[in-house]
Parts: structure tokens; C-alpha cells; sequence
């Protein structure tokens, strides 16, 4: 394991990683980092008081491999978005609905941290997955457990394409 995190830490973030090896590859090396016991813990499902979808998020690498599985898919953001859900906004067939709300957290868990605390290899493939101008306003809430949002229209003024054309 101290191999892989020498390794990692020579690329400035997982997109160089990513392009280096291809994503399923990245993927499959970042699981490494995440198949310790204290990486496996049950999220709580928060719901939705409005009747609406719920992506509660999980592990990033299975999100990242179920992201990379899916090229030229439609895939649609819409209702609650969490954790490592807005990895989708890297997917070029994502759009996203304009009343979504996206929440946006440093990734824990894994050998390196333990659950509750940010953990520097998971983010630096969050980082990789989101579109530039996402990215720049994220990256800072990253460093903390604590959740941020951004909603679908506030994404589509980033740039992220909305679902069915609507207007932001």
C-alpha cells in the first residue's frame, strides 16, 4: 500500500493518474487503496421529504467504474445527489435537471484515514471526475467532511448541460 500512495503522489491529481493509465485502470488501482475493512461502513439514508430521487452516493471507485462502464450512456442528475454521485458530472453524457441539488464533501474512508476523515487519494479522483469550472469551486470544500451544495441551475451556469434544454 505505501507503494501505491508514493506512486499517486507523484501526479498532481488523479486526472493526470487517470490519463497515464486509462480510468479503468486508475480505477482498479485506487480500489487497492480501499479494500481495508475500515473502508466498508453503511451510509445512512437520508431520504427526501419531497418524494424526490436520492442518490445517497457510496464507494468512488465503484461509482468511477460504473461511470466508465457507461461511455456515450444518457445519464440525468436529478432530485439529491450525494457524495460520490456528482462524480457523474464527469461523464460526457450526463445533464443534469435544474431543480437537482447536488452535495459536495471530502471523500473519507480507506487505509490512509479512516471514516470521518478526508482522505487525500479519494478526492484526487472526485477532482478528476468533475468538468474545470466545477471543479475550482469545489475543490476547497473538499478538505472537510461537512456537505455543500450546488444546484442544477447554479451547475448549468458552470456549464453543465441541463436536461431537456431548459433555460438556467
Amino acid at each position: 500500500m505505501k507503494t501505491l500512495r508514493a506512486f499517486a503522489a507523484k501526479f498532481v491529481n488523479t486526472e493526470s493518474l487517470c490519463k497515464y493509465f486509462g480510468i479503468a485502470s486508475a480505477a482498479v488501482a485506487f480500489s487497492l487503496a480501499f479494500s481495508a475493512p475500515s473502508a466498508q461502513a453503511a451510509w445512512l439514508n437520508f431520504g427526501s421529504p419531497f418524494g424526490r430521487p436520492v442518490d445517497q452516493g457510496g464507494n468512488v471507485i465503484s461509482y468511477a467504474q460504473r461511470i466508465s462502464a457507461a461511455p456515450g450512456e444518457r445519464h440525468a442528475i436529478s432530485g439529491d445527489c450525494m457524495s460520490a454521485c456528482t462524480m457523474w458530472l464527469g461523464h460526457r453524457g450526463t445533464c443534469v435537471e435544474a431543480d437537482a441539488m447536488l452535495y459536495f464533501h471530502g471523500a473519507s474512508g480507506g487505509f490512509s484515514s479512516g471514516w470521518g476523515r478526508v482522505n487525500p487519494l479519494a478526492n484526487a479522483l472526485l477532482l478528476g471526475m468533475y468538468p474545470p469550472r466545477v471543479r475550482a469551486i469545489v475543490r476547497p470544500w473538499l478538505s472537510t467532511t461537512e456537505f455543500h451544495t450546488l444546484s442544477g441551475r447554479q451547475l448549468a451556469s458552470l456549464g453543465v448541460p441541463l436536461c431537456n434544454g431548459n433555460a438556467a
